[in-house]
């Protein structure tokens, strides 16, 4: 009897360790397909998935219209719909983005309740336009606003040259009657005849809103280099649109990213996070593309493609588990504990 016991005993141990064996094993393959779906996503999460450009306008670092590509900090600043229309949010809603220039860093939008030559003798209704403060962006110097229909008991309106001569400390703060754009209108010189006008340079946006608090419309002019005449490249034009200048916060890790001998990748980063990631052709890396000895595996990119190499991951590495516990299947219940003839269990 008791050889029978101490038979059964041992033949239960054995049984328990190859279980455990097994359990070891699919914890293994667990881990490998894990660490494929890892490897799917960051080979799906590149540069490729980086558009770069948006309505005939490039898309260029800072900037990025897809989630991870360009700088953080202009993160989901620019909107692009159907590929065909850039749009710049603001907290006070989208501007349509007319130019963007990298060499000279600016941004030209247009606001649609500003008034233009499309509007004739109309003043529409203008809204506050405003900044995210917390954004790299400034009202550059080379716009000028025109407000139309100002209240005159709120809005100091004097002739700017002579009252700046004595006053120079308040001159920022004037609305200037004699600005020559307001008698000659950019494409419709002779326009609003009949209307109120006059020219200030706001500070910050906050100075374009308490004007409008007591102004009946406005508009934005700025100095166009860009379409100027070959003939009068030192000339500025005006046109309709708000300029804006911005930072560019290039750093060395971006510069050696994008350098053509280090591998010609894509600035961006991850989007948990927001750490610098140089994008690449077949993955990402936080340093340049030709180096090999820095990979990132990066799980917080939340652009296209990420979602397909994820599924395909997902298929994979269970058809590798169905896979192995259909060929380790035991051929009997797994009990813990010592079978006797009696009760079956002890």
């Amino acid at each position: 009897m008791l050889s029978f016991l101490a038979c059964k005993m041992e033949e239960e141990h054995q049984f328990v360790h190859r279980r455990f064996l097994h359990y070891r094993f699919s914890q293994t393959v667990l881990i490998f397909a894990a660490l494929s779906v890892l490897l799917i996503i960051e080979a799906t999460a590149q540069s490729s998935l980086c558009r770069t450009s948006c309505g005939g306008l490039p898309i260029q670092y800072p900037f990025g219209i897809d989630d991870g590509c360009g700088s953080f900090e202009y993160r989901s600043l620019l909107v692009c719909t159907n590929d065909t229309k850039l749009e710049l949010r603001t907290p006070t809603g989208r501007y349509l983005v007319k130019n963007i220039s990298y060499a000279n860093p600016h941004i030209v939008i247009s606001d649609p309740s500003m008034w233009s030559c499309s509007a004739g003798d109309e003043l529409p209704h203008s809204r506050s336009f405003s900044l995210d403060i917390s954004r790299e962006f400034s009202i550059s110097t080379f716009n000028t606003f025109l407000y139309f229909n100002c209240n005159v008991s709120s809005v100091l309106v004097k002739s700017q040259p002579s009252y700046c001569e004595d006053q120079a400390s308040r001159c920022e703060s004037l609305c200037d009657s004699n600005n020559y754009l307001c008698s000659s209108f950019p494409d419709c010189p002779k326009a609003l005849s009949k209307v109120s006008c006059c020219s200030y340079y706001p500070r910050t946006s906050d100075s374009l809103r308490r004007m409008l608090q007591n102004c009946e419309s406005y508009t934005s002019i700025y100095w166009d280099i860009a379409n100027a005449s070959a003939s009068a490249s030192y000339n500025q034009i005006p046109a309709y649109g708000i300029r804006l200048n911005y930072e560019n916060p290039s750093t060395n890790h971006c510069l050696s990213c994008q350098d053509d001998g280090d591998g010609s990748g894509t600035c961006g980063y991850e989007t948990e996070f927001g750490n610098f990631m140089c994008l690449c052709n077949d993955r990402n890396v936080t340093t340049y593309c030709s180096d090999h000895g820095h990979l990132h595996h990066q799980t917080g990119r939340v652009i296209a493609g990420t979602v397909v190499g994820v599924a395909v991951g997902g298929m994979i590495s269970a058809g590798v588990v169905i896979w192995y516990f259909r060929r380790i299947k035991p051929n009997r219940p797994f009990r813990i504990g010592v079978e006797n003839s009696r009760n079956g269990n002890m």
